[in-house]
Formats: C-alpha cells, structure tokens, sequence
C-alpha cells in the first residue's frame, strides 16, 4: 500500500514538473519574439475581445445618428456635414445624410426624417426648410425615444421636444455687416438686398441689417430688394435687375453666399462698381474675397456647427444633461482674415 501510495505521488510531481516546464516555455517565446501559433490563440482569450466591443460601445458602438439638412446647393451644409463626420468617426458613431433636392421642398424633407425614424436612428441632426411644418416629424421622433438636434434655427419650435439648438445670431449678424459697410463706404450707400425663401433665415438676416442702418447709419439707404431663393441663377438674375433698375448702387447684400456668387457675376456683366457682401462663409466665397469677387461673406461656423450636434447627442446617449441653446460664434470675413478660413475655388 506505501509503495502505491509513493507511486501516485511521484506521478503526480513528474505532471506538475512539466506543466510548470510548458509555462517557462510560453514565456522564453513570448520575450524571444517567436510566439509559436498555439501560444498567439491562448494569449487572445475572449475576454479581450468582449472588452473591445464594451470600450466601442461607450465611444459610440452600434449607435447611428441622422442628419438632415434642407438641401445639399449652399456648400455650408456639406461644412456642417463634415464637421459632424469627423466628430463621429472619433467618436464611433454611424452617420448618414440625406436632404431633399430643393431647399423649399420642405415635405419631402418631413418625409425623409420619418423615414429615419423608421430606420431606427438613435438621433437626428435637422435643419428645418419650414418651422411649422417638421412638427410633426419632430414628435414622431419625440414618440420613438430619439432626441432631435436642430442648427441653423434662430427660434424654438410651436409644437415638439427639441433637445438642443445649435445656433448663431443672424440677426445680430445682420448687424455685423451693416457696421463693415458702414466702415468701407463711410456711412453712405445705396444698398439693394437680395433676399432668400421666405423663412426664419430670410427675416432675420435682412432684419438685423436693416435695423442696424436706420438706427446708426442714416445715410446707408436700401433701395430695392429681390427674391433669389438660395440659388446662385436666381440671385444673379435679382442682382441684373436691381441693377438694371438702380444703376448708382453701391452695395449688394446677399443673404447667403450662392446668390451672392451670382451677384458676383451680374455686376461684371453689368460693368458696375457695386459691391457684394454675403453670407454664410463658405470656402468658395472665400476664395471670391481673396480673388476681388466677393467684398465680405459672414463665417457662421460650419465645421463646428456639425461637431457642437454630435457633441450634444453624445452626451444625451450618455444620459447626461445638454443646455437648450448653444451659440456658434459669427465673424465677418474680409480680404484682411480671408487667410484664416479654408478657400476653395469653384
């Protein structure tokens, strides 16, 4: 009986020997550098690869965020868009854009954010075409759990959960550009306003010009204004016919870039002396400023337009609070700050 008794012991001290043998084995591999195929499949435990898919999920994982501008004609959606990208691609999150071809078409903009719904987005990035009308898109949203963004929106909406506004003064930067022509033609001009669709964007850009010259600028006068819908045609043809009809203009005040780029060319058409001021600071009306086209445009900050919307439904996925309204700051681009924005010819 003791001699079975020692037989087991010494069996089980020769297994113990080589397991801790196969240990020291692994280890001179692992510092050599010639892990063999076996070691590389135990040093790659599942557990590695659940904490991969964890640290993805709190970066931003299966999430998919939507972003619907009103149209992808003025070059500051793609800015926003961008910016929104790179914040998701940091952040691990799936972006997908869609916009209607026009930027009146506000139905068939309804019908793509109910779709995105359909979808099953975890959060929507929107800039509404019409106020009134996207109500019910945005309570269809506020039904399914999905917190709504909104940017380039100056007032909050009739009707609706909004979590967040991303947005600029464009009244006030309305103002902006009457104290720069105030400042460039020494509070004197004849200033003629081509104006956008009928919208929240129209009024208060328009408005806080106006505003801004009667109430400081007596002498800087607006003689006429014009339609031109967002559209580059549009906006050259309005400029043609102000022009045509107010040959001593001095000034062209574009409410966004594309019809002040047409503008642009109607004054070298009409072989005038007027000057186009704009809107939006986009990099093509950045390039028209550093080319002599162009006199100013307004930076409204596109990029950080579509970051400041990814950071905010970041934080409401983390379940964490977002203030209602967060700023973007505006500035008037001129030929002597041109070179701190992107520029990109047409």
């Amino acid at each position: 009986m003791k001699k079975r008794i020692l037989s087991v012991l010494l069996t089980l001290a020769m297994v113990s020997s080589m397991i801790v043998g196969c240990g020291s084995t692994d280890k001179a591999a692992d510092t050599s550098g010639e892990t063999t195929a076996e070691a590389t499949e135990t040093e790659a435990p599942e557990a590695t690869e659940a904490e991969t898919k964890d640290a993805a999920k709190e970066s931003g994982g299966d999430k998919t965020i939507a972003l619907v501008p009103p149209a992808m004609i003025s070059p500051y959606y793609k800015s926003v868009i961008s910016g929104a990208q790179e914040e998701c691609d940091a952040k691990g999150y799936e972006l997908k854009t869609l916009a209607p071809q026009s930027e009146s078409d506000y139905a068939s903009q309804v019908q793509i954010v109910e779709d995105m719904i359909s979808q099953g987005v975890d959060g929507i990035i929107l800039c509404a075409i019409n106020a009134d009308a996207i109500v019910s898109a945005v309570k269809k949203a506020n039904e399914a759990n999905i917190p709504v963004v909104m940017f380039n929106t100056q007032n909050q909406l009739i009707g609706g959960e909004v979590a967040c506004y991303v947005k600029y003064d464009q009244y006030a930067a309305g103002g902006q550009v009457a104290d720069y022509v105030a400042e460039v033609f020494d509070e004197k001009a004849k200033v003629a306003i081509i104006e956008g669709l009928p919208s929240d964007h129209t009024t208060e850009r328009m408005g806080g010009f106006v505003d801004r010259a009667k109430e400081k600028y007596p002498d800087i006068e607006v003689v006429a204004s014009q339609a031109g819908d967002w559209e580059r045609e549009k906006g050259m043809n309005a400029a043609a016919n102000m022009l045509q009809a107010n040959p001593d203009l001095d000034v062209l005040f574009a409410l966004c870039d594309e019809m002040g780029l047409g503008a642009v060319q109607a004054v070298k058409e009409a072989g005038s002396d007027a000057k186009v001021v704009s809107f939006d600071g986009n990099p093509n009306a950045v390039a028209s400023i550093q080319s002599g086209g162009l006199l100013s445009t307004v930076s409204i900050g596109g990029p950080g337009t579509g970051t400041l919307a990814v950071d905010a439904l970041d934080k409401l996925f983390k379940g964490e609070t977002v203030e209602q309204f967060v700023n973007v700051d505006t500035e008037v681009i001129n030929a002597d700050n041109a070179s701190n924005y992107p520029a990109e010819a047409d």
